[in-house]
């Protein structure tokens, strides 16, 4: 997905000069040039390759072939969770063909470094800029452990999170590169406003041209950008608000290493507000209530976290009395979705409460769930009791900064299964461990490797 962000962000402040691949073996110029490159990554992300990282070319045609077949694998009863799931929670239509769905986005496509292969792809010919981020992706993975680390992430958000941080820290260095080869200069002398208006740019410009649901670009329209200025403001100070670097250079990249270990980052809302963001608050369920144990069994567990929260809401931007869905979505503070299957009737349903920063914050998701489900009130009595426009009911509570928003629930369970999910119940460091991926995990591993 590298197409959509590389042209617009770098080609802003350098030029697009050619680069020169240095010296080599005339009788092998392509083995010449990458191993240039490798060395050239290891330059500008300050570490060094174990072990050698393969380099291999695959057509277009290729790629496109290989896409429609693992989507074409993916089993139907995997495409039907996602949907009784995800899609009753609002990210896309529960009947939308997923197998066509999953099988677009390819071409977005230059090259991809795959943690599990160890090797890097390219699609025909690339700039060299592109394999440096690609080598730096290796170097990430040799050094760190990229799979397991993805892997390890237990939410949809603390995976977008570490995404942005992995392909964040891929972009500084890509951009160092550029800056070196083409203006014998360095990071700290950039102003980074512009990049950054760029890289952020480019995200929206993801989801505004994106025919698909905006969920199936969830990775690209966020890990790129944002990933970009959270990791330029790590490592330098800068940011959008402060375009120029506040410390000492030459820069200490261990502050990029500690992304990987000690401090991996762990929400999107900490990506989105460099570090700036509130406690999370533990709110919501990841199991069944005891008291409705004997009739409902729990499916699965996510927190959607700042993105994800926006990306279900974004089709409301702008409509009347909802307003900004972004400054909207900017003032979450926490959420766990539950999905639950009725063990009488077999029916899956959903369970997402959410925390955020006061009660006038809150009132507007409450009032932007109720139109993302077409719903309206049964009875004026109970005014928290609807039915959404594809027939389902629904149960849309407010507490003071908390809300709860039940689907496809029995309406005799929906009063204690709101009640329970209000709670701060969770304890940090207590979370059950997943049976399957995250939402975003399982979108990322239709994904070649590391783009």
């Amino acid at each position: 997905m590298r197409r959509f962000f590389r042209q617009p962000a770098l080609v802003l402040l350098l030029s697009s000069i050619p680069l020169i691949a240095g010296c080599g073996d005339d009788d092998d110029p392509a083995a010449s040039r990458f191993a240039w490159l490798a060395t050239r990554a290891e330059q500008v992300r300050e570490l060094s390759f174990e072990r050698e990282v393969p380099v291999r070319t695959v057509t277009r045609d290729e790629v496109d072939a290989e896409a429609a077949q693992a989507a074409a694998a993916i089993a139907e009863e995997e495409l039907a969770t996602l949907a009784a799931t995800y899609g009753r929670l609002g990210y896309f239509p529960p009947d939308m063909d997923l197998h066509a769905t999953l099988g677009q986005s390819m071409d977005l496509f230059a090259a991809w470094y795959s943690p599990e292969n160890k090797a890097i792809s390219l699609i025909g010919e690339v700039d060299d800029q592109v394999l440096i981020h690609e080598y730096v992706h290796g170097l990430q993975d040799q050094h760190f452990d990229l799979g397991g680390l993805l892997e390890a992430t237990l939410t949809s958000d603390a995976h977008l999170a570490l995404r942005a941080a992995v392909e964040g820290d891929a972009m500084l260095a890509e951009v160092r590169f550029l800056v070196q080869e083409q203006s014998d200069a360095d990071l700290d002398q950039i102003n980074w406003a512009v990049l950054i208006d760029a890289a952020r740019s480019a995200g929206e410009q993801i989801l505004e041209k994106n025919e698909l649901p905006a969920l199936f670009v969830d990775y690209p329209s966020f890990a790129y950008g944002f990933g970009f200025e959270y990791c330029v403001h790590n490592l330098t100070g800068a940011s959008a608000a402060s375009p120029r670097s506040d410390r000492p250079f030459p820069f200490d990249w261990s502050r990029e290493d500690a992304l990987f270990s000690d401090r991996i980052p762990a929400t999107t809302q900490q990506i989105l507000t460099l570090d700036g963001q509130d406690p999370v608050v533990r709110v919501g369920l990841e199991e069944v209530p005891s008291e409705l144990a004997d009739r409902l069994d729990p499916l699965d567990w996510d927190s959607l976290g700042e993105w994800l929260s926006y990306l279900l809401l974004r089709p409301l931007d702008g409509a009347p009395s909802l307003g900004d869905m972004r400054a909207l979505a900017a003032t979450w503070d926490g959420d766990r979705a539950l999905f639950v299957r009725d063990r009488q009737t077999d029916a899956t349903g959903t369970a997402w409460a959410s925390a955020w920063d006061d009660p006038e914050a809150a009132a507007g998701i409450e009032a932007a769930l109720w139109q993302l489900y077409g719903g309206a009130a049964l009875d004026e009595g109970e005014p928290r009791l609807g039915r959404a426009e594809d027939g389902e009911l629904v149960w849309i509570e407010r507490r003071d900064e908390r809300v709860v928003a039940l689907k496809n629930v029995d309406e005799d369970l929906m009063p204690a299964l709101a009640e329970a999910a209000f709670p701060s119940g969770i304890q940090p460091m207590r979370l059950r461990l997943r049976t399957r991926p995250s939402l975003a995990a399982w979108l990322s591993r239709r994904l070649p490797g590391l783009p």
